[in-house]
């Protein structure tokens, strides 16, 4: 059928041509008199590389939406693909912003963590202007949840502070004090139901960007939700903002 539909296009293209060029040759647009021919000529060689031209734009958009597919199928059939370094990870997220219905992050550094985070994300341009990026969706409807210590709580206040009173969505965070190491990963759930496990974000001690995995695998989905859950229970409101909230309601 391929075959088919590309035969039909080159015989479309090679009769536009033609026709092209008899009527050029009767017509005589540019007065070229015994020299009709020309024009018709060249009227005709621009209409069939046009065509071809088209016709392999056409083939060209069909092949990336084709790529696409296979890419989100393999995504889902593997258990685990990897993303890439945090900050291509970051911005896989923005650009999905849209697509969230819900969204659970966390953000912990611990010891000499916070300056390679600091330094190698943090300060990025494009991840300081995602917390008004994220506030901005969160007033459309977006369910945000953050958890992490308190080198992240700056951070959350940013995107809090940022979302309006009117909101759609809600934006919630809670701190939790940690002795020990936690891993960093975020949950992402979209509209149409798909669920995503971001995980392996942790700049330990190791001398490049660690490469964040994504997983689609319900277990593995399921494994990171349960440990999210627990991290949220031990977690706390800031103090200032319960009071905030205590206010509000009087």
């Amino acid at each position: 059928m391929k075959y088919i539909k590309r035969h039909i296009s080159l015989v479309v293209s090679f009769i536009a041509a033609i026709t092209v060029f008899i009527t050029s040759y009767f017509w005589d647009p540019f007065n070229f008199n015994t020299f009709s021919t020309l024009p018709g000529f060249l009227l005709s060689v621009i209409t069939l590389l046009l065509g071809q031209i088209i016709d392999v734009q056409i083939e060209v958009d069909k092949t990336s939406d084709n790529t696409e597919i296979v890419c989100e199928t393999m995504r889902d059939s593997l258990h685990i693909t990897k993303l890439g370094t945090p900050k291509k990870a970051w911005k896989y997220i923005m650009e999905r912003l849209p697509e969230f219905d819900y969204v659970q992050n966390t953000s912990f550094n611990f010891g000499q963590e916070i300056e390679k985070t600091q330094y190698r994300l943090y300060n990025d341009e494009s991840y300081l202007k995602s917390a008004k990026t994220i506030a901005e969706h969160v007033n459309k409807g977006l369910q945000w949840h953050d958890i992490g210590d308190e080198s992240a709580s700056k951070r959350f206040e940013e995107i809090d502070a940022a979302v309006s009173k009117k909101t759609n969505g809600e934006y919630l965070y809670k701190l939790i004090t940690q002795s020990e190491p936690q891993i960093g990963f975020i949950l992402l759930t979209y509209k149409d139901g798909t669920k995503e496990a971001l995980f392996n974000w942790d700049f330990r001690d190791i001398p490049q960007d660690p490469t964040v995995l994504l997983s689609r695998d319900k277990d593995v989905f399921d494994m990171f939700a349960a440990q999210y859950t627990g991290l949220w229970r031990e977690g706390s409101i800031p103090y200032d903002k319960t009071a905030t909230r205590s206010t509000s309601k009087k």
